[in-house]
């Protein structure tokens, strides 16, 4: 397999159509052209990480955070992200980031956080912004089904919970073949008439490109007649943040407790105040966005959420929630370092005969004092 293959699989697996606007996932640098000889995830490309890969025989490192977020100038040698493009290309590894649109799967950064807390009736804190299309395509009534299968695989049909969801309702379709026209059915300059299928099925914009392409594979005619249309409607399961119900109900310091145990890092909150109106006695619904996601707090109160969770919240956001709701802050890096298992486990299924392996070097810059072990007395 050329890395090239392994890139437009990895494009599959993680859509660039879900990242945010100013996000910059995909190939961050490297020769494709090359074969591959192995993959390593990690949260972050690092020189421990570019060295282990080395070691291991991996020359495809899959990362959640790009290393190419912010637009380079030049390729000098001043900053760690010239420094280790440098090393990357000396080296002959390529690097490809799942960022934002491995945050708005899901399965992905909160999914895993979700799976972790058992968590009930999931919907995304910001879902993406018209993420459905509706196909509709007009085929002959015996070559339904084919097409409806095909495009099934390519992956339309698929709504929450539901796959292979379609609508057909059947009528007359006419077309006369023209000079230089090669047709399926009838004769040039004839007109026909034919009992046809008026199919349509909803699928993810990011897929629009696959399905066209597998529809005019598996369609009769020379020319197909189809429509994609945007759809207004929400899908709840796509977006930014995470909120959802606790299997069952939990007191502040239990909740708390367990956040520490799934994150292994210190936490601040907002003051506990138990006649304050919005706090219950137990704590039944929460909401959470691995990495930055502080400015999103009014959207889990709205949601119904009672306590949040994410990183990097500055001081104005507790002074802001207060009494509104439980506003919990853990880092950065301990809310996302469980996904790179998940990275794995999406990815190594594609690549069966190819080595798909964790970094083991250390993906947390941040440490802290005392550490964890010190404040358990150990």
């Amino acid at each position: 397999m050329l890395i090239a293959e392994a890139v437009h699989l990895l494009d599959r697996l993680f859509p660039k159509g879900m990242q945010q606007a100013y996000d910059a996932c995909g190939l961050q640098c490297g020769r494709t052209s090359r074969e591959l000889q192995g993959v390593m995830v990690g949260l972050d490309v690092t020189e421990g990480m570019i060295h282990e890969a080395e070691q291991r025989g991996c020359n495809l490192l899959v990362t959640h955070h790009p290393l190419l977020f912010h637009p380079l100038r030049k390729l000098g040698e001043e900053s760690r992200v010239e420094r280790l493009l440098h090393t990357l290309l000396e080296k002959g590894m390529t690097a490809y980031a799942a960022h934002t649109n491995l945050d708005a799967m899901p399965n992905g950064v909160n999914g895993v956080l979700a799976d972790a807390w058992g968590l009930l009736n999931r919907q995304a804190l910001e879902p993406l912004k018209a993420p459905l299309m509706q196909l509709v395509v007009y085929v002959p009534l015996e070559h339904a089904e084919s097409l409806r299968n095909a495009l099934f695989e390519a992956g339309a049909g698929v709504l929450g919970n539901y796959g292979e969801a379609s609508f057909g309702v059947q009528g007359t379709g006419t077309f006369k073949p023209l000079e230089g026209a090669n047709p399926h059915l009838g004769s040039l300059n004839t007109r026909e008439l034919v009992e046809e299928i008026r199919l349509e099925l909803v699928l993810e914009r990011w897929k629009t490109h696959e399905v066209v392409d597998a529809m005019k594979r598996a369609h009769p005619y020379e020319e197909v007649a189809y429509q994609i249309i945007a759809l207004d409607q929400i899908a709840p399961y796509y977006g930014i943040g995470m909120v959802g119900d606790l299997p069952e109900p939990l007191h502040v310091h239990e909740l708390l407790a367990l956040f520490y145990k799934t994150l292994g890092c210190p936490l601040r909150h907002t003051n506990i105040v138990a006649e304050s109106t919005f706090f219950p006695p137990k704590i039944t619904r929460i909401a959470f966005c691995g990495g930055s996601g502080a400015d999103l707090w009014p959207k889990a109160k709205a949601a119904g959420a009672q306590v949040y969770l994410t990183s990097e919240v500055k001081h104005h956001h507790f002074l802001d929630v207060m009494d509104q709701l439980l506003l919990v802050e853990a880092g950065h890096s301990e809310t996302e370092i469980p996904v790179i298992e998940r990275i794995q486990a999406i990815i190594q299924p594609f690549f069966s005969t190819f080595a798909v392996l964790q970094t083991r070097s250390s993906q947390n810059p941040t440490q802290y004092f005392p550490s964890r072990n010190e404040t358990h007395g150990s």
